[in-house]
């Protein structure tokens, strides 16, 4: 793609580039080889297993994916059309209510601390 600006738009071009620099780049989580861990949870991406305090929580894949992508961006605020087209890898428009229903399996399985509601907004992974 090619942009072309005059002098006078170039500020506004670099408001564009510096917007862009900010947002989180959306990888598949098992593209990273690590483990991410708070005081009581582990999730171990290359396994694709979580504990909480040492136990074993099994997780369907998309409860898993969806939890691994919230925990790699600690505090950002996600819609469900986001979370929708990074763990399922298709467009968000028509995600309906798949995303609400594996974050309330999610909360049933680790409990409720994990996964916060910004209301109005989207969802948020707190360590």
């Amino acid at each position: 793609m090619i942009i072309s600006f005059s002098d006078s738009e170039e500020h506004i071009m670099q408001k564009i580039m510096d917007v862009l620099r900010d947002v989180p780049v959306v990888e598949h989580p098992l593209e990273q080889s690590c483990i991410l861990a708070s005081s009581d949870l582990k999730i171990h991406l290359k396994e694709q297993t979580v504990y909480r305090n040492g136990e074993r929580v099994t997780m369907t894949h998309h409860e898993f994916f969806t939890l691994a992508y919230l925990a790699q961006h600690p505090g950002w605020v996600f819609s469900k059309e986001q979370i929708y087209e990074a763990v399922w890898q298709e467009t968000g428009d028509r995600c309906g209510t798949a995303v609400v229903n594996v974050i309330s399996q999610i909360r049933r399985k680790l409990g409720e601390g994990y996964i916060k509601t910004v209301v109005g907004s989207g969802y948020k992974f707190e360590r």
